[in-house]
């Protein structure tokens, strides 16, 4: 055990630590907005099967996740033990990222290996990158307010990237004459690597991490096993962000076919993503406010509560589905409250590692976040194998004219998959035991204890 003295975070570290989300949304958005229309539309794979590619993929992430998160604990380098892990994915990262975008020649069982393998290589690659990045926010501060700021700043230019992905997606394949059906996507992929390469080494020379409180290279596994199943607010959090993440990656995905299909305007889907980002990044400041003002958990809540709202309002307008103006008011009003689902997770997540080492004795971040990270990916595989079977049962075709039926199924599902979301968040997160005051209580106690420990003989 050691005890290191605090290092405030300054402004270039909070702006460096925010580029890295940014960098790593430019590859999570574009799975998460356009792989399975890319998957059904463009390369003609079945709604069902496309779906259970991503399933597969999330099984796989259940190995990958928990096994980086104890393998990044373990790493010691005179670097840090998380930042190196920022250069050693970045190329593979962009590499496979941009290969699951690209339109092979051949279809049947060998396409469907082909996207299979490629979007197994992006998993690991981003997992490898991810998990350890994501655990820099417990090791750069153990501030619990700090740590709030670096989740702000990690929303805010994060959903600045996932807004450049939708955006400039279409924008550029429009401007660039780009082929959607050919290799528009594949190019697009090329590109933001090449940005997110360079932004992984501004990330990585603008943070910092403090020495280890403990040596998690002796930390055993029935010791994890033990601190995570008395870790209540963790398993909480990895609920909540399971079932969050499937509402929204379920949402971003079905807006392809709402203004393909109903609007008749797919052409306009970037104009409201960029609604839907600009009103999350500028309600970011009022979530963080609203957290120090009244805690994390009533900011959370009230964030469940605008979503529900906005959600009925959006499924009760009929003018939503015939003018493009309205669809984007809707889409402004969502995006306040998946901005504060998104804030309050991150800013969540580090305290649960000082509760794990109360609880326990053992800290293991890189366990927490790894674990974490894996059921927000669950979430991911969950929301598109579940759009992916939706499709199938409200009988929808690619390409062509869609039945009433089809259409009525779209409208529902767009428009109220995230009440649905918000209410089950609300339930699970109503009764969450972990306060900031609970947090510093316990933060003081480990202090002591440390102190303790490094004057006994």
């Amino acid at each position: 055990m050691m005890n290191t003295p605090k290092r405030r975070l300054k402004f270039i570290n909070y702006l460096g630590f925010g580029f890295g989300d940014f960098a790593f949304n430019l590859f999570f958005q574009g799975t998460t907005l356009f792989l399975l229309f890319f998957y059904t539309d463009i390369l003609g794979i079945e709604a069902t099967t496309a779906g259970t590619i991503f399933l597969i993929a999330t099984i796989w992430d259940a190995i990958t996740d928990p096994l980086m998160g104890w393998l990044a604990g373990r790493t010691n380098t005179r670097w840090g033990r998380y930042r190196p892990y920022l250069l050693l994915a970045a190329i593979p990262l962009g590499l496979s990222y941009t290969m699951m975008f690209y339109r092979p020649s051949f279809e049947g069982v060998q396409l469907f290996y082909w996207v299979l393998i490629w979007q197994l290589l992006f998993r690991t690659f981003f997992t490898m990158g991810n998990i350890p990045y994501s655990s820099l926010s417990s090791e750069m501060s153990p501030d619990t307010q700090e740590r709030s700021q670096l989740a702000a700043y990690r929303m805010f230019l994060g959903y600045a990237g996932a807004l450049v992905v939708s955006y400039l997606t279409g924008t550029l394949m429009q401007k660039m004459g780009w082929s959607v059906t050919t290799d528009g996507y594949f190019k697009i992929g090329l590109v933001f690597s090449l940005l997110a390469l360079a932004l992984f080494f501004f990330t990585y020379f603008t943070t910092f991490e403090h020495k280890t409180h403990q040596k998690q290279s002796l930390i055993s596994w029935k010791q994890v096993l033990g601190m995570l199943s008395k870790n209540k607010p963790f398993l909480m959090l990895c609920s909540y962000i399971m079932i969050g993440m499937a509402g929204v990656v379920f949402f971003y995905q079905v807006l392809n076919y709402y203004f393909k299909y109903i609007l008749q305007a797919p052409e306009a889907l970037g104009i409201g993503m960029l609604a839907l980002f600009i009103s999350l990044m500028a309600a970011l400041p009022a979530w963080l406010w609203l957290s120090r003002r009244w805690g994390k958990q009533i900011a959370l809540l009230a964030g469940c509560l605008w979503l529900v709202m906005g959600s009925l309002l959006f499924y009760l307008n009929p003018l939503a589905q015939e003018q493009l103006v309205w669809t984007n008011i809707h889409l402004g009003i969502i995006g306040v409250g998946i901005g504060c689902a998104a804030f309050s997770f991150w800013a969540l997540l580090p305290d649960t590692v000082e509760y794990g080492e109360w609880q326990s004795n053992v800290r293991a971040e890189g366990i927490i976040f790894g674990l974490g990270l894996f059921s927000l990916k669950i979430g991911l595989g969950l929301g598109s194998f579940i759009l992916g079977n939706w499709l199938d049962f409200i009988e929808y075709v690619p390409n062509t004219a869609q039945s009433n039926v089809t259409l009525s199924g779209l409208h529902t599902s767009t428009t109220l998959c995230l009440a649905i979301t918000a209410l089950a968040i609300g339930l699970i997160m109503f009764r969450y035991p972990l306060s900031e005051e609970k947090h510093k209580e316990i933060s003081e106690r480990l202090l002591t204890s440390r102190q303790n420990e490094l004057q006994e003989p």
